[in-house]
């Protein structure tokens, strides 16, 4: 008896009360299938960007996989060489700051070794000037 009460709202476009129900399950299931279907379109494609599953394919296929190939490994290759040469221009910002480091550290030095020859020549004579002070001094009490 349901059932025929069930078929009559149907054909009759009435909604039952577990409709709305069916309609939801129904909608989810087309929503579950076609996911399915691009997963496995995805991952074909996939299989096929590194050379499997290739032998299905048709001339015009082939094509337009090498094509697509080529515009990513272009495309890598520009990534690459962008980065390189962020690398490099880097490297030489860098070698330019130990370069001027080295500079002013040689410059320093020499500051400090010159330095160090005019205390030595210096040194003795000074002594010897507070010697001879010192003589002095003791000489006129």
């Amino acid at each position: 008896m349901e059932r025929t009460i069930a078929r009559y709202r149907s054909e009759a476009g009435l909604s039952g009360p577990n409709d709305s129900h069916t309609r939801s399950l129904e909608f989810w299931r087309r929503e579950i299938e076609e996911l399915q279907k691009t997963i496995n379109e995805t991952e074909a494609q996939l299989r096929h960007c590194i050379g499997e599953d290739i032998e299905m394919l048709g001339m015009k296929e082939l094509k337009q996989l090498e094509r697509q190939l080529k515009t990513g490994v272009e495309r890598v290759r520009s990534k690459k060489l962008r980065i390189a040469a962020e690398q490099v221009n880097w490297l030489k910002g860098k070698q330019r700051s130990i370069q001027e480091e080295n500079a002013r550290l040689k410059k320093r030095l020499h500051e400090l070794h010159d330095g160090n020859i005019s205390s030595r020549i210096w040194e003795p004579t000074a002594r010897k000037a507070i010697q001879l002070r010192t003589i002095d001094d003791g000489s006129h009490h």
